[in-house]
Order: structure tokens, then sequence, then C-alpha cells
């Protein structure tokens, strides 16, 4: 199945549809907000990057500087509608162009698993040099034993579902790794790992 084309991929490119997907397969979206909320520990007068924002209901969870950005122009202006008092724009995470030490904290939300391990080294790399502080990437992680898991992370449109310690070798190439948990959120088994800029 290819799954960048086709009525899947089109159906997920409409924000109202994935956000009421996510939250019945996540049973609410409670748990995980929390844990993404723990993990980023966002300090007062921090900024955030939150990259691949797709439709922008995290930015509700911080105060203060937020960005989003997302490749897809539909997410990026349905989230500068329904958001409007955050910060959103377009673009391909592998040919941004922002300058060194832009945001303290950078967040992926069940993001490198669209991409091939080649491009989620280069992306890493990147962002490295972006983030002045800390990084933090939540991921859905294979579930043994669990057919409905099994059957929903086949029909997802990113095809790199990693395991926890794969992703955690991704992370410690750039930085220090601080925490890598795993949690379970409806039909989901979720990751969420941080990492903190290398002296």
């Amino acid at each position: 199945m290819n799954k960048t084309t086709g009525f899947w991929y089109n159906l997920f490119d409409m924000p109202a549809v994935y956000n009421s997907v996510r939250t019945v397969l996540l049973f609410g979206k409670g748990k995980m907000f929390a844990h993404i909320k723990e993990g980023i520990a966002l300090q007062e007068g921090e900024t955030i990057l939150d990259v691949g924002s797709g439709p922008g209901e995290l930015s509700t969870l911080f105060q203060g500087d937020y960005a989003g950005v997302d490749y897809s122009n539909t997410y990026v202006a349905y989230a500068k509608k329904k958001y409007p008092g955050k910060n959103f724009f377009q673009g391909n995470v592998l040919q941004l162009s922002i300058p060194e030490k832009s945001y303290d904290v950078i967040l992926l939300a069940s993001f490198i698993h669209h991409f091939s391990d080649v491009e989620v080294d280069q992306i890493l790399q990147n962002l490295s040099t972006v983030a002045r502080k800390r990084i933090i990437l939540l991921e859905p992680c294979p579930w043994k034993g669990n057919p409905l898991a099994w059957f929903l992370l086949k029909m997802d449109r990113g095809a790199h579902i990693r395991s926890l310690e794969e992703q955690k070798k991704f992370v410690e190439k750039y930085f220090t790794l601080e925490k890598a948990e795993l949690f379970t959120s409806g039909a989901y088994k979720l990751s969420l790992l941080v990492g903190r800029i290398k002296n």
C-alpha cells in the first residue's frame, strides 16, 4: 500500500477527521497531552517550535512563544484559523532554514515515523543546531500481541514505526538523552524521549 497517496491519505489530510479519529483511538487525548506537557516542562519565558504541528491542537498546551511548522498547507491554514493567538507556518522540515539557537525547545510529536533513517538523521542533526536547550519526541511504537495496535500501525501514514531502542539511538547521536519511557493510551503504545543539547 502506498501511504502517501490514495483515499486513506487524503482522508487524514482533513484536520477535523484527523482530530476526531485520533481522539477515539487514544481513548481521549488527556493522557498523551499530560505526558507531552510533563516531558517538555516548559519554563516561563522559554520558546518552543512544534515540528509537524498538524492541525495545531498541541499549541493549547503552552502559553507564551509557540510556533508550529507543518508541510501541509491545509493543516497550517486550519491551525491559523482555529488558534489565532499562535504562530504557524508552512515548511518542509528537510529544507528548513532556521537560524541557529532560535528556540529553547523543539517538539516532534508523532513525526519521525514518516521519514527514513537517513532523513531522521538529517532532521535531528539540523534541529540540534536550532534548539538552545532540549528536544522532545513522542512516537507510536510496535505493540506485539495487540491485533488492533498492529492494524492501526499498518494503516498509519508513516511507514517507519520504530522501537524505543531504535528511537533512542537516533536521539543519542545529537543529544544527551535524559528520559526515555513507554506508556499506553487507548490502542497505542507511545514513547516519550527527552534529549538535552550536548555541551
